[in-house]
């Protein structure tokens, strides 16, 4: 009779790596055609076979720290203008003094205080 073999404890399985809409959507933030947020709506759709591309309405920005406003960014996270002042609003920042050159925001990803120009949030305002 031959030896009886130990038996095993059961473990999950690996994870298999990123899931296929993750992978597309990484692949479009490449291309530069979807942001970071995650209600973007600016960027291409399951529906759509063949996305209609428009130049202007794909920019996207970063976020500036507030220590130095319109230098650099805060995160590696970027927005079309439309999608950050959605996002803000939603949340609650983003508030309308038309005297400040600067408007601070919150990354609505990492959440890190920030601020954009006032050029860029009435961008993304007139793009609503």
């Amino acid at each position: 009779m031959p030896p009886r073999r130990e038996r095993k404890t059961w473990m999950l399985p690996a994870a298999p790596g990123p899931s296929l809409r993750q992978r597309v959507e990484q692949k479009e933030r490449e291309a530069g055609l979807r942001c970071y947020d995650p209600s973007c709506g600016i960027g291409p759709s399951d529906e759509d076979p063949i996305p209609e591309i428009v130049v202007e309405s794909m920019k996207q920005l970063s976020i500036h720290p507030l220590s130095h406003p319109g230098e650099g960014s805060l995160c590696a996270h970027t927005f079309h203008p439309a999608c950050l002042v959605s996002a803000e609003r939603v949340a609650g920042w983003g508030v309308e003094d038309k005297a400040e050159p600067y408007v601070e925001v919150s990354c609505p990803v990492c959440r890190d205080l920030g601020s954009v120009t006032r050029e860029e949030w009435e961008e993304g305002v007139s793009a609503l």
